[in-house]
């Protein structure tokens, strides 16, 4: 067998790693079918359209990940976070997509998804130093939308 030596890559870092989730993806769809990448971005934003509230993420497969649900801190608590995962939910259920994850960190948001109705699947403790990070799902039915 040749001799193989591991090298941190220092230039071409995207065109690597592009490379890499290329080849990922094919493996993927060769065994659970077309990926079917649809990006997700929705926004709620003042009279002087300054972004106050977003949510990102995408579709794939049978399935809605949210990236980012953000709430800038002088909105919170007047449901903008809640109207944002309701209205990407109804998107995915509409399309026939049938379950939801995320994932948060222990500082940030675990109690507003459980009260979302998300249920935790996961968990890292430490991540980052004494907190954790939480991965959370929730199966979507005809009555979320």
């Amino acid at each position: 067998m040749p001799s193989l030596e591991i090298r941190r890559e220092e230039e071409g870092l995207t065109s690597t790693a592009e490379d890499l989730g290329s080849r990922l993806r094919q493996f993927n769809e060769e065994r659970a079918g077309p990926v079917n990448w649809k990006p997700l971005v929705l926004s709620i934003r003042d009279d002087n359209d300054q972004l106050i509230a977003g949510l990102s993420g995408g579709f794939f497969w049978n399935t809605l990940f949210v990236d980012v649900l953000w709430v800038d801190e002088a909105h919170r608590e007047k449901a903008y976070g809640s109207s944002l995962l309701r209205y990407a939910e109804r998107e995915a259920s509409e399309h026939g997509y049938e379950v939801v994850y995320l994932s948060t960190f222990s500082f940030q948001a675990p109690d507003f998804y459980s009260r979302q109705g998300y249920n935790l699947i996961g968990e890292l403790d430490g991540c980052p130093r004494g907190f954790k990070r939480q991965w959370f799902a929730k199966r979507l039915d005809k009555s979320v939308v």
